[in-house]
């Protein structure tokens, strides 16, 4: 029998699904409610009220079966995907969707959906979890899939928690070798949003036959970087760019490989300086800097170097408090809710100065049980765009009320443009 850890009078270590059955009974018993977290605590200083319990599955990281007769694999919940994805790799096996980060873990990207830039072929994670393992608010465990108990298992899925903690799922898997699989990138670049917004939606509703798929904007703000006393301020002006990339294979060479390391090499280095010098004005152009190589997708990298590239600047260059929202737009609405997202950001910003960097991302969204959401609201059936601003925000000039309002503003455009808000946050 295993013996629960517990860090703290606020924090849990379960490593099993008996240890989870018996934090939650813990928890009903002192009428403490429950966070989970997949993996480590985040890092973005953002505290956990005093009153809740922390249910930290990082320790039920165990890949349980690797099935190569059905092509599935069966793993806790706290297991981080890319570590689930090179062991499949191994058997010529790999995972559909796995986001960009590589601290993702399987029950913490199943319980908010999971996208990512293959979203536009294979749909969400959800799409790809055959059957789960839950633990109920009674502390009860459960069972449910695609095939059984079916109500439950969508109420679950993309719930955050809220209708039960998930303890360990059983995913599809397709026949491919990430590490041998070479991408060739077809890249549009834009200096005006319109153009930007209009190729957008014709890559997400005619994707062709691209691996992977992805558009990112940046709209920054007039920077003010101050010189010695007495030299006044210097103004670095205001830039907007953006990039569409679309990921196709072609044949690996000689030359193509070296042209990869070298790009690596140079993208991890502005990560590194860019994470040095986070947080002070000088270290601003490096940092935007170090979002361009983001932006300016490689020539030519491997699958898994492109599902994780985002993994190798972003984690250390974009530091520091943000507005995100992300919304499901349907490809009828797609354009209009990208110009009404943009101009409710860019209107606040010109007028309190509460945003500096203004970026959006956006891909496409061909997702099942993305149709069976929108039919459950009464919302229009068919394929979505995904559509996701970050907005860095000044310090201390977002207040309560305005938050307020950008959220109200938010979740009108989505009444009126048949969207589904995927997330927010500050």
């Amino acid at each position: 029998m295993s013996t629960l850890h517990v860090v703290s009078a606020a924090e849990y270590l379960p490593r099993d699904t008996a240890d989870v059955v018996r934090t939650v009974r813990d928890s009903r018993d002192r009428s403490k409610p429950l966070t989970v977290h997949g993996g480590a605590p985040s890092g973005d200083g953002l505290a956990v009220p005093d009153q809740r319990a922390v249910v930290s599955l990082r320790r039920m990281n165990a890949i349980l079966d690797i099935n190569l007769g059905r092509g599935t694999v069966r793993v806790q919940a706290g297991a981080r995907l890319s570590d689930v994805d090179r062991r499949l790799g191994a058997h010529g096996l790999g995972l559909p969707i796995v986001g960009d980060h590589r601290e993702i873990t399987a029950g913490g990207f199943a319980s908010v959906g999971g996208v990512s830039t293959a979203s536009h072929r294979y749909g969400l994670f959800i799409d790809q979890i055959l059957d789960l393992e839950y633990v109920d608010t009674d502390g009860r465990i459960g069972t449910c899939g695609r095939d059984h108990h079916t109500d439950r298992f969508y109420r679950i899925l993309g719930a955050g928690g809220r209708a039960g903690i998930i303890t360990a799922l059983t995913l599809d898997t397709i026949e491919i070798d990430k590490d041998n699989t070479w991408l060739s990138t077809e890249a549009d670049r834009f200096l005006d949003f319109d153009s930007f917004v209009e190729h957008a939606y014709t890559e997400v509703a005619k994707p062709r036959d691209a691996v992977l798929q992805v558009g990112r904007w940046v709209d920054t703000a007039s920077l003010k970087v101050s010189r010695p006393v007495g030299a006044g301020q210097v103004h670095l002006g205001t830039v907007r760019f953006g990039q569409w990339s679309s990921l196709y294979p072609t044949a690996p060479t000689r030359s193509l490989r070296a042209r990869r390391e070298v790009g690596s090499r140079a993208r991890k280095s502005l990560g590194a300086i860019a994470s040095a010098t986070s947080g002070r004005a000088a270290g601003m152009p490096v940092r935007n800097a170090a979002a361009g190589a983001v932006l300016f997708t490689p020539k030519v990298l491997t699958l898994r170097d492109a599902e994780y590239l985002a993994d190798t600047v972003i984690s250390s260059s974009e530091r520091g408090p943000a507005f995100r929202v992300s919304v499901f737009a349907p490809l009828s609405n797609y354009t209009s809710v990208f110009y009404r997202l943009h101009d409710l950001f860019a209107g606040h910003r010109e007028r309190t100065g509460c945003f500096t960097v203004i970026s959006a991302m956006t891909y496409g969204i061909r997702s099942e049980y993305l149709r069976l959401e929108s039919a459950a609201r009464g919302l229009p059936d068919g394929d979505h765009g995904l559509i996701t601003f970050t907005c860095r925000l000044r310090p201390m000039s977002l207040p309560s009320e305005q938050l307020r309002d950008i959220i109200t503003a938010i979740d009108e455009i989505c009444r009126s443009e048949n969207s589904i808000r995927y997330e927010s946050a500050v």
